[in-house]
């Protein structure tokens, strides 16, 4: 997905009691040395009840793919209840145990939707259903 490389990506925000995280890679502001018309938003990736986490605090130029086949043996506990999605991303191979994700851009500063459900993406990019 070409709007997701050439960003990097970290530990947004996950909360335990809600199953929510997101990973956000933050847009760049035009007083910043490095910034680039590549990144004038922030991209979230946001996932909805999470029962499994394996992933580094950063992560560069990722690759989400729902596992249907050859899920690794760890994971088939949580067949049929869940889905398991692969990262692979620059840092390795990485997993995240699942009900959905969507990607959406935004430029927020300092919020996001665990914190304020009611805030809406300016662009959904991509869903784990689509």
């Amino acid at each position: 997905m070409t709007e997701l490389a050439d960003r990097v990506f970290r530990i947004w925000v996950c909360t335990i009691s809600h199953h929510i995280l997101i990973l956000r890679s933050p847009m760049k502001f035009p007083d910043q040395d490095d910034f680039d018309e590549n990144h004038t938003c922030n991209i979230d990736i946001e996932f909805d009840s999470v029962t499994y986490l394996d992933i580094p605090w950063t992560m560069s130029n990722i690759e989400i793919r729902q596992l249907i086949e050859a899920i690794p043996e760890k994971f088939a506990h949580y067949k049929g209840y869940e889905k398991v999605f692969e990262f692979k991303c620059n840092e390795g191979i990485y997993y995240i145990v699942a009900n959905s994700y969507k990607i959406g851009t935004n430029t927020w500063i300092n919020e996001n939707r665990v914190f304020n459900m009611r805030l809406e993406y300016d662009s959904i990019i991509k869903t784990s259903d689509h």
